[in-house]
């Protein structure tokens, strides 16, 4: 009875065995009409990628030229105001009061100086005292051009046609001299999104670079750009240098502060050998397989890839230029198939 089982289990071996090699040997003998592409040499360009913020060309902080009481604001945040409108103004009364006191005593010297000048033809005075009047004249006048100046610019006005972004001070509030009251956005200057870059991608890019800006208050939609400037100083804290693209097509919704994405592409282009991802099986980390066709049986070749270029890939090792590799047909491959090259895409296993 051992001898039996043995034996029966000896011949379901063999027969499995048998089985298997048979599969084999049809996979093998069976032929797959496949399409090639040859590997080429193509010029490309590798944009670089930023994010920044949507702004105007032209962002200014306005302030009054002389300290003070402010009286009044006349304009509220993100409101569009007119060139030459005023926006904020301090009380006037010290400022006039200053005015006034410096006409007075513009008054008082012309009169000294007519009676300088009269005492020094009758030789009463010396030419001394006639020149010191002159001078009292001299300083009165630009005593009076100062008052004048501080009480032009005891109000902020527009200084072209924009936007307020923020208003720094409120009614009543003392300010002092050159402090900053109001943000102020130029809309008669081009758009700008300001994008931080890496050290790596600033030295690739030159002035005049074309890009493409993406921002989320407008989706699907894309905004033609060129680099501008280039940050010469890295920002301390961020190790960043600073970039200004300008916006070539603008549009009247634009809002300081929007989210802009940028793919910028350099003037300096690159030249690889390029092949189309779906010839590629088993990519991972850099890595994957091809097959090629040696005497009719597909050739199963790993290769190292680069950047993506669109729907092609970057070759950087394990091919060469004019090699055709399979590109349709490739999945149903296995090394040392037969395969056949025809003229339409996707056939199928025959």
């Amino acid at each position: 009875m051992k001898q039996v089982i043995i034996y029966s289990v000896a011949v379901l071996i063999l027969s499995t065995a048998c089985g298997r090699t048979d599969q084999k040997e049809t996979a093998e003998n069976q032929v797959v009409n496949v399409l090639t592409h040859p590997v080429e040499y193509r010029e490309y360009q590798k944009p670089v990628r930023a994010a920044g913020m949507l702004s105007t060309a032209t962002e200014m902080k306005l302030s009054f030229k002389t300290g003070g009481l402010v009286s009044r604001l006349h304009v509220k945040e993100g409101r569009s105001v007119r060139k030459g409108e005023v926006l904020a103004e301090l009380d006037l009364s010290e400022v006039s009061a200053q005015v006034n006191q410096a006409r007075i005593g513009l008054e008082k010297s012309e009169r000294d100086l007519r009676r300088a000048e009269n005492l020094y033809r009758d030789s009463v005075v010396t030419l001394e005292q006639y020149q010191n009047a002159e001078s009292a004249w001299e300083v009165a006048k630009s005593q009076v051009r100062i008052a004048d100046f501080n009480l032009k610019h005891s109000r902020i006005k527009a200084p072209s046609d924009g936007k307020i972004q923020k208003i720094l001070v409120e009614s009543s509030e003392v300010i002092g001299p050159g402090y900053p009251a109001i943000l102020f956005a130029s809309t008669e200057n081009d758009w700008v999104v300001r994008a931080a870059l890496t050290d790596k991608d600033v030295v690739k890019l030159a002035l005049g670079d074309s890009a493409q800006v993406f921002m989320d208050a407008f989706p699907g939609k894309s905004f033609k750009a060129e680099i501008t400037e280039l940050g010469t100083i890295a920002d301390p804290v961020t190790a960043t240098y600073e970039s200004e693209l300008l916006i070539l097509q603008s549009l009247p919704e634009f809002r300081t502060g929007f989210i802009s994405r940028a793919e910028i592409y350099p003037s300096r282009h690159h030249r690889s050998l390029v092949l189309p991802l779906h010839a590629l099986i088993d990519a991972t980390d850099r890595r994957a397989f091809v097959y090629l066709i040696r005497d009719g049986k597909a050739e199963k070749r790993w290769i190292r890839t680069g950047d993506i270029l669109g729907e092609e890939v970057v070759i950087l090792e394990g091919l060469d230029e004019g090699e055709e590799v399979i590109t349709e047909g490739a999945k149903y491959l296995r090394e040392g198939m037969q395969v056949e090259i025809v003229s339409k895409p996707n056939m199928p296993v025959q």
